[in-house]
């Protein structure tokens, strides 16, 4: 198991697919989370904010109604004068008062000093016997002594309920009195409850400076009310107006509750709206469902966007995995080209050239093989000619003849090294020394057999005796020097051989003073047939033969050059490398691939 997870993990395709995958599935992960954070977060700010433009709108008709209050207090205050003590006229006018204000004012009346009231309510008119929860109100009114607009406390009111009661000292036909408001704060929630939308996530309530609940939130579970006091998790209703912090938050029952408050400045109450963050929680959790979807979707997309792009890599790949593999096993005629037009295609197209310049190169490898071995075999076939062989038993017969019998055995010793020396295999080479020796032995047996002297004059450096030459390179110049350049041996004259490494090269060179030739014919002689015909039809090589040679064994900088001039001479300049260290493993390199 262990190794096939391996394998599959060092698989490019397989390695490309989880990256993919990862990064497709990592980038929508992280635009997913970050879209939710900023919903979440604009969610709640909007919520926030909504709340506290009801807070504001909650103080705003607050206002409204301290103002209205005010207003009418001031207005049955400013009437009092034209009543002219008649309290049929102060009746009269509170009646007018409560129908111009009844949709925002429960009643308007005058508690007198016994405790009976004059109402503007049609109620309060039939109903106005004394009462002596009226007492309060009445010394509440006469409590301050600039005659200011006095606020009582919330309290349970006989005909309006739930009520809080604005008084103010006024004096009727000489009588002491109290101007009466009353508010019914029931049906001021649910005014304040309409403004919120009717929303249970945002309510809206008011305390008193004692932290008593003015108007309590209907049916809010946010917090709860005892005695009429305030308890906001695990804080009362005194801390949360001694707070100083106008966001105050609690965690009820696992939910961040978020309370603001604010103090109205005219009638001292502390007016707050609850959040509880509810719709906000369903909306998220709406929310997550949907990305939690997204991401299955983009589970899903990622995989087959993966395994997309993975193929797109692997088809190709494979193809030329199997292409290649045809190569390695030694099908070089494969066509690995096809229809694409993308990097692969391009790919395709440059292993199919390199396949054809491989072929090519094979093609002239073989043929340059076939080269050297005809030009082997000339050279072979040179040495072992009858002619030759003739002419040097001959040779050896005239000696004999002669009576020159101590010559005999070096004339053979001569012609057995020839050809031990011209039988061996060509493809090895040879050193300088052992190239010098051949030439000495066939430079021997040619002046017995012409019975003239060719002296043989070596310029040869020393350090150069160990360097490699091309088995059979200097023999076959110095018989052109013999038969072209002293006349086919009627003529005798001197060989110079001469060698020297210089620039990273191993130079020879082969001079006579012969008969010479043109510069054009010198231009001929590397171009010409390999095999060249004497007079008497006997094979020889040519310079052609040399030239080639050594050219297909080492490359085209080496080779030969001819200088000649008529009457002259001509000197042939053999050029190779000297890197010895270099040859022998060249050498041994093409030992393996035989």
């Amino acid at each position: 198991m262990r190794d096939w997870i391996k394998k599959w993990f060092h698989n490019i395709s397989f390695r490309l697919f989880l990256v993919c995958l990862v990064f497709v599935l990592c980038s929508e992960a992280i635009l997913s989370g970050l879209s939710y954070r900023y919903i979440k977060k604009e969610i709640t700010a909007s919520q926030l904010n909504q709340a506290t433009q009801l807070l504001h709108k909650e103080e705003e008709y607050i206002d409204l109604y301290f103002l209205l209050v005010q207003n009418t207090l001031a207005q049955l205050s400013s009437s009092a004068n034209s009543w002219r003590n008649d309290l049929t006229a102060a009746q009269a006018a509170l009646e007018n008062v409560y129908q111009e204000n009844s949709v925002m004012l429960t009643d308007v009346y005058m508690i007198r000093k016994d405790l009976s009231i004059l109402g503007g309510n049609p109620v309060t008119k039939v109903i106005n016997d004394t009462r002596e929860d009226r007492g309060p109100l009445y010394r509440m009114a006469y409590s301050n002594a600039y005659g200011a607009v006095m606020v009582s406390e919330p309290y349970t009111n006989f005909f309006s309920g739930w009520t809080v009661t604005f008084t103010k000292a006024i004096t009727i036909a000489g009588e002491p009195m109290a101007v009466a408001v009353d508010l019914n704060l029931t049906e001021l929630q649910e005014r304040l409850q309409r403004v919120g939308g009717g929303s249970n996530a945002l309510q809206l309530g008011i305390m008193d400076q004692e932290g008593r609940v003015i108007l309590e939130p209907a049916g809010s579970q946010l917090f709860s009310v005892s005695d009429h006091r305030l308890r906001f998790g695990e804080r009362d209703g005194r801390s949360l107006v001694e707070d100083k912090d106008d966001v105050i938050e609690e965690r009820i029952n696992g939910t961040v509750v978020t309370m603001m408050k604010s103090i109205n400045s005219r009638t001292k109450w502390i007016v707050f709206s609850l959040y509880d963050g509810s719709d906000l929680q369903k909306s998220l959790q709406r929310m997550e469902t949907f990305f939690v979807s997204l991401l299955l979707l983009g589970f899903l997309l990622s995989v087959m966007t993966a395994a997309f792009v993975a193929r797109m890599i692997r088809v190709p790949v494979y193809y030329l995995i199997r292409k290649i593999s045809q190569v390695r096993h030694g099908d070089l005629n494969v066509v690995v080209s096809s229809n694409r037009r993308d990097e692969f295609g391009k790919l395709a197209e440059t292993f199919d050239e390199m396949l054809r310049q491989i072929r090519t190169l094979i093609e002239h490898v073989n043929l340059g093989e076939r080269k050297k071995k005809e030009l082997e075999i000339q050279v072979l076939q040179s040495q072992i000619n009858p002619h030759f062989l003739y002419n040097t038993l001959g040779s050896i017969s005239n000696v004999v003849a002669f009576g020159r019998y101590h010559e005999v055995d070096n004339i053979i010793a001569s012609l057995i090294s020839i050809l031990e020396y011209g039988i061996t295999d060509f493809s090895d080479r040879v050193s300088l020394e052992q190239e010098l020796r051949n030439v000495k032995d066939y430079l021997y047996i040619q002046q017995i057999r012409y019975d003239c002297e060719f002296k043989l004059i070596e310029d040869i450096d020393p350090e150069t005796l160990q360097l490699p030459v091309l088995r059979m390179a200097l023999q076959p110049i110095v018989e052109n020097s013999i038969f072209h350049g002293y006349a086919g041996g009627r003529k005798a004259g001197a060989i110079r051989l001469s060698a020297i490494r210089r620039e990273g090269h191993l130079v020879i060179g082969v001079e006579d003073e012969g008969i010479g030739m043109t510069p054009e014919k010198t231009v001929d002689l590397l171009l010409a047939n390999p095999v060249e015909k004497t007079f008497d039809q006997r094979k020889r090589i040519g310079l052609y033969n040399i030239h080639q040679r050594i050219r297909l064994n080492y490359g085209e900088p080496y080779g030969l050059s001819v200088w000649s001039e008529p009457g002259r001479g001509t000197c042939v300049t053999l050029t190779f490398p000297d890197d010895i260290v270099g040859m022998l493993m060249e050498d041994q390199e093409r030992g393996k691939a035989v």
